[in-house]
């Protein structure tokens, strides 16, 4: 006798075939591996810039200032070629980059002895919690509102903070900056880009925020 072997139909065949590439796309959704690579990054970007703040800390530990913006300049610190080397060693044996191989943003205070330093990234997914809300245009060097939203500082001031040049703030006197230049109003303090002088040393060699000045009331920087 003679069995006959029933395989799958061509139709058969094709409703499976549909079922899977459903399964796929539905997966792919749900995974989303753009997004999972993104947050890979991000998590990197994170801990890097982190590991940054513990070298500088642990560099004015032993120097008593943290590194000067020529010191970071001279060691290649803003140098893609010097990813995965020891610029920073040894403080820091391997020196970071980004996860594709871009320098860290570094900014210090441009004193002769720094008393304070920030170090900043731009992650990817921009609904990240840790993204502040209000980015200033500019916060000293390269860190500015489009090279970054996420970064650390020493304790004494936030990474947001927006740097404005000492040269650029004669006393009680309101200014417009823009992207790190200066620009006198003598009429008075409106706009977000809207900043105070003071004689106070916060304000005058470090930073003063954007509620420096409320709508065209001049106040006092914290």
């Amino acid at each position: 006798m003679v069995i006959k072997r029933q395989g799958f139909t061509l139709v058969e065949l094709l409703i499976v075939m549909a079922i899977l590439a459903m399964m796929i796309v539905i997966m792919v959704g749900i995974l989303n591996p753009g997004a999972l690579v993104n947050k890979g990054y991000d998590a990197r970007k994170k801990k890097d810039v982190n590991r940054i703040k513990i070298a500088f800390e642990e560099y004015y530990s032993d120097k008593k200032c943290y590194p000067t913006n020529d010191i970071v300049d001279s060691l290649g610190l803003l140098d893609d070629g010097n990813c995965g080397g020891g610029a920073f060693a040894p403080w820091l044996p391997i020196w970071p980059c980004d996860p594709k191989k871009t320098h860290y943003l570094i900014f210090t205070e441009p004193v002769a002895c720094p008393s304070w330093f920030k170090v900043a990234t731009k992650l990817n997914n921009l609904s990240d919690r840790d993204i502040p809300a209000n980015i200033p245009a500019a916060m000293g060097g390269e860190i500015t509102r489009a090279t970054a939203n996420y970064g650390v500082s020493s304790t004494n001031i936030f990474w947001i903070d927006t740097f404005i040049d000492p040269r650029c703030l004669p006393a009680d006197t309101c200014f417009t900056n823009f992207s790190g230049s200066c620009e006198p109003i003598t009429a008075g303090c409106l706009g977000d880009n809207c900043y105070l002088s003071s004689t106070g040393p916060r304000c005058q060699f470090l930073e003063c925020k954007v509620d420096c000045c409320v709508g065209t009331e001049v106040t006092s920087c914290p």
